[in-house]
């Protein structure tokens, strides 16, 4: 089968919407870790003013900073398996040659995926008992299932940004491109 260089106008118009929805997605997920990450700083300031200055201290503050760097830790991982910035060795995979390096970036999704999936499994029972007992935190008297929700709702990002990347690169092995190797933190 041939492949035409010049693009249908549908395949254009669903190059534009994925291209849309990705910007979404990625502006929703940077929002998300803004607003999460404000809020840990906002606490934290107000509890050490009240604590300090005001020799008073909230039941609530250290609980919802505790449960927003919890849902900041778990959206947090899943943008970093995005842009393939999570920490790895790939020392083996750069020793070979780029279907060395595909090979291992496959591997390595699909390992990801898999533990990703098994403890989104694990991680949903708590959640349930949380519900069914009707748990509240002890501070904040919100249900425990909500912030117990953070480890499941991650690993479904993880796993969907897994998935993502893979179909990345099948999109990329298709054109041809070389493989994404991923944003360095540092050498």
């Amino acid at each position: 089968m041939a492949i035409s260089s010049t693009a249908t106008p549908k395949d254009t118009r669903w190059r534009a919407l994925r291209l849309r929805c990705d910007d979404v997605d990625r502006r929703t997920e940077r929002w998300l870790l803004l607003t999460f990450y404000a809020l840990i700083i906002l606490t934290v300031a107000v509890e050490v003013i009240r604590r300090f200055a005001l020799n008073y201290s909230s039941v609530w503050g250290e609980e919802l900073a505790r449960y927003a760097f919890i849902y900041l830790a778990w959206l947090a991982a899943a943008a970093a398996v995005r842009d393939r910035a999570h920490i790895r060795i790939d020392v083996l995979i750069n020793l070979g040659g780029p279907r060395m390096k595909r090979l291992g970036w496959w591997i390595s999704d699909i390992a990801t995926l898999v533990l990703a999936v098994w403890a989104l499994y694990l991680s949903i029972a708590p959640v349930l008992t949380s519900i069914n007992f009707g748990s509240v935190t002890a501070g904040l008297r919100v249900s425990q299932a909500f912030f117990l929700a953070a480890i499941p709702v991650g690993f479904l990002l993880i796993a969907w940004r897994v998935v993502q990347s893979m179909l990345a690169d099948i999109r990329r092995m298709q054109r041809g491109d070389p493989v994404f190797d991923g944003q360095k933190l540092f050498d």
